[in-house]
């Protein structure tokens, strides 16, 4: 049984947020938070949630967790015209992650195959990564068992004249 859990975190400066999913592999029966600790109790087992985790204990074995970071569906400008995306640049750390490129919007699970990445793309100017849709969604796929942070995703694209 897993669950999954829906997070809004605000920016320190409390303008912008952004939604987090979390699917835990085990059922959540509430959360409580002392001070700047959050804990989870799942059935007569509480846990404690920890930036430095790379593993959750289950059953008393410890399992690697994958991480995703996904943006659905950005435009690039004009929408509903394509656009051919050239190429990207990343900044990260930890394991560089594998990115694909999602490039139809009425079927949210075609994607490009994944094209594993160094934590640092940019010296040496931009990765090549053609793919040209009306809008496109970026997936960034980590391993478990390894810290990560990103820290940047740069993405070169152009609006397609007279183009598909």
């Amino acid at each position: 049984m897993t669950s999954t859990v829906f997070v809004y975190t605000m920016t320190s400066a409390g303008k912008k947020g952004a939604w987090s999913r979390y699917i835990f592999p085990f059922a959540v029966d509430c959360f409580a938070q002392l001070g700047n600790v959050l804990y989870i109790r799942n059935g007569d087992t509480i846990s404690m949630v920890s930036e430095e985790a790379v593993t959750d204990d289950v059953a008393g074995a410890p399992v690697n967790f994958t991480g995703t970071v996904w943006w659905p569906w950005l435009d690039f400008g004009s929408p509903g015209a394509t656009k051919m995306l050239e190429g990207f640049d990343y900044v990260g750390t930890g394991q560089g992650p594998s990115i694909s490129i999602g490039y139809d919007q009425r079927d949210p699970s075609i994607f490009t195959d994944g094209y594993q990445l160094d934590p640092d793309t940019l010296p040496g100017g931009i990765i090549p990564f053609p793919v040209s849709a009306p809008t496109m969604s970026v997936k960034l796929e980590f391993a478990g068992g390894e810290a990560w942070n990103v820290q940047s995703v740069l993405l070169s694209a152009k609006p397609l004249r007279g183009g598909p």
